[in-house]
């Protein structure tokens, strides 16, 4: 099959319509959006949103955490912020119309961080320079931005941008700066905006919609054109809410299946076959719990039944952990000892003192899964 892409432009026109002073429907606060992984949402970042923000007659930047998690957030920040400036030169002479914009903009996707000289002076002065230099409202994406966590760097870029936006927003006159972050890790990205000493505090995370029935009918509606091959839409609906809505996964499974039942003569069976793909998935998960000793692994299953106001070191915790792991009592030395195993397998992280959460969060779906299974 080729390439598909499914256009999302109500849900791009939603979030545009938002990037307005106006102070009930605007968030000039930001936005934070969060969805699971592999689910879609940088895609739409990309080709949905960007084109959208263009039309609306601003100027998108989309800064990715993860494009290297070798360096340090902030270096990628004020590589991506010097890039757009560099790109920006000579525009004074050069009449900034959309076509060029988007030249400009697409920039931004092709060229590696090895490549860019990050920008020398604050974050909030290169901002500026961006919206003097388009004329025109920046919107500033920051895609898997809760990966500003991880160095002191980070947050201080985090804090850089709150600096940025409040200044820019602030006058009646001139070019505003509009935040979009966007994130894997819910909780995560809620560190940003819970505490009152995170850089967005007073802010909130909403879901970012996954996609659904519209997306799997259009592909198979497409996919029945193409190649005359009929599979129903419940079955792939199916399918796809059994491979946890990620499109990809649920692209190679129609592409396996299709292909296999051509060489066996067998009726297809979509259904079938994301069930296979999660059971292998979720084989590999299992054998990572089974190289945990019996107190982590029934730590770490006492966590994700408990949520992220489990208090590991508690009185009902310590008993709960020493009926998971099959022992009389479990000290709270050896629970402490588990859950730093815990944390340097990334499968728990700790956004607080005294607080933890599960890092790993296609166990927590296996886990959640397993238990309405069981039910």
């Amino acid at each position: 099959m080729d390439v598909f892409h499914y256009p999302r432009p109500d849900l791009a026109a939603s979030i545009v319509k938002q990037m307005t002073p106006d102070p009930i429907f605007g968030a000039l606060s930001g936005l934070h959006l969060a969805a699971p992984r592999r689910t879609g949402k940088t895609t739409f970042l990309r080709r949905d949103l960007v084109p959208a923000v263009l039309e609306a007659d601003k100027f998108p930047i989309v800064v990715d955490l993860w494009e290297d998690r070798s360096r340090d957030p902030s270096d990628i920040l004020r590589r991506r912020i010097g890039q757009a400036i560099d790109d920006l030169k000579g525009s004074a002479e050069k009449a900034l119309d959309r076509s060029r914009l988007r030249r400009i903009s697409a920039l931004g996707f092709s060229v590696a961080l090895a490549d860019l000289e990050p920008f020398s002076g604050t974050i909030p002065e290169g901002l500026e320079r961006i919206g003097a230099g388009v004329g025109r409202d920046v919107v500033l994406v920051v895609d898997e931005a809760q990966q500003a966590l991880v160095s002191e760097g980070g947050m201080d870029a985090m804090f850089a941008l709150k600096a940025a936006r409040d200044a820019m927003n602030l006058g009646e006159d001139g070019p505003r700066l509009f935040l979009i972050m966007t994130g894997s890790h819910r909780s995560k990205l809620a560190e940003l905006v819970l505490s009152a000493r995170a850089p967005f505090y007073g802010g909130s995370v909403q879901d970012f919609p996954v996609l659904g029935e519209s997306f799997v009918r259009t592909l198979l509606e497409q996919l029945a054109t193409a190649q005359n091959v009929s599979i129903p839409i419940d079955e792939g609906v199916a399918a796809f809410e059994i491979l946890m809505h990620r499109p990809e996964a649920f692209m190679q499974a129609v592409r396996d299946e299709i292909f296999e039942a051509a060489l066996s003569g067998e009726k297809l069976n979509l259904r079938r076959r994301a069930e296979a793909v999660r059971a292998a998935s979720w084989g590999s998960l299992e054998a990572e719990l089974d190289s945990l000793s019996r107190v982590q692994r029934a730590l770490f299953e006492a966590l994700m039944d408990g949520g992220e106001g489990f208090s590991p070191f508690s009185k009902p915790a310590l008993e709960d952990v020493a009926r998971r792991a099959g022992a009389k009592s479990v000290s709270k030395s050896a629970v402490q000892q588990a859950m730093k195993t815990l944390v340097e397998k990334e499968l728990v992280w700790q956004p607080g003192a005294g607080r933890y959460a599960v890092d790993n969060q296609d166990m927590l779906d296996m886990h959640r899964r397993k238990k309405s299974q069981d039910r």
